[in-house]
Order: structure tokens, then sequence, then C-alpha cells
């Protein structure tokens, strides 16, 4: 059984992924806030922390940047979330080491595989999973300067990423 951490500042969508992850068998803590969820990581070891990225205060993003200075926060694995018509910056999500992302509303069955792939994978398999979301987020950035050397007034259908603080 895996230990998960719920962070999400919207209660029913707290409650949805908590009957979720406890249908799959795994013991589930909650924090509606970034600052919460940072003192219940600074207490508890956790095997995989499901982020809401865009939350008010400390959000997603900061979060994982003060996850990964803490002793033992590189090693926890993350699955990020956000609505898909929030403006949302993945390549520096995947940058700041979260292994996935799933687009609010999402089904029982994203979840779920989400979870598997992620609580289920070898330590290589994790290493692989973040390489692969790094260079997922490296080409990213290469297309968007790409576009701002060629056709600068095109800058505006991409937004760039804001750098992740490691």
């Amino acid at each position: 059984m895996s230990h998960v951490l719920i962070v999400d500042d919207h209660s029913p969508q707290r409650s949805l992924i908590r009957a979720i992850v406890k249908l799959d068998g795994h013991q589930v803590s909650e924090a509606g806030t970034a600052e919460e969820a940072l003192a219940r990581v600074a207490e508890t070891s956790y095997d995989l922390v499901i982020l809401d990225l865009v939350m008010p205060g400390v959000d997603g993003y900061q979060f994982l940047e003060q996850l990964r200075s803490m002793p033992g926060g590189d090693d926890t694995s993350v699955i990020a979330m956000s609505s898909a018509d929030e403006e949302v910056d993945l390549s520096r999500a995947s940058a700041l080491g979260a292994l996935d992302h799933l687009s609010k509303p999402f089904g029982y069955d994203q979840l779920e595989k989400a979870l598997n792939r992620v609580l289920n994978a070898t330590p290589e398999q994790i290493i692989e999973m973040r390489d692969a979301r790094t260079a997922q987020a490296e080409a990213y950035n290469a297309v968007i300067s790409l576009v701002d050397e060629s056709k600068p007034e095109r800058r505006r259908l991409f937004r760039r990423a804001k750098p992740a603080h490691r």
C-alpha cells in the first residue's frame, strides 16, 4: 500500500480523487493549500503527491520548487493536475520533476492508469519518465525559440516557459 498526498484547493475535487485512490487500496492524506502540503511533507514521507498546479497563494510550481529543495524531496513522485482551460506551463512542471499530468475533468480510468504507471514504476523507470518529460519540455522550448527567431509576430501564439529553479 502506498501513501498518497492529494493537494488541491477545491474540496470536491479532493474528495473525488480520495475515493479513487482509496478504491485502488492506497492510504490517503489531503491538503487544501500548498503551504499545508509542505508542512505535511516535512513531517511524513509520501510515495506520491497528486498536485493541482493552479492554486491561490503558493501555487503548484512553487510547491514543486520547495519540495525539491527539501531533504528527500527529489525522490517524491508527483502527478500534476490542472483544468483544461487553465493556462498551465507543463514544461515547467516537467522540469520540476512532475512525472505525469492530468487535465481536469478526468475520469477514474485516467487517474488509475497514472497512479499505476507512477506507483508501480521501478527506480530506473522513474528516471526514464523524468528524462522523457524533461526532453518534452526541452523540445517545446526549442520550438518556441525557433518561432521567436523566425516570426516575431507569432510569439503571442506560444507561451514561453518560466525557468524552473531546482
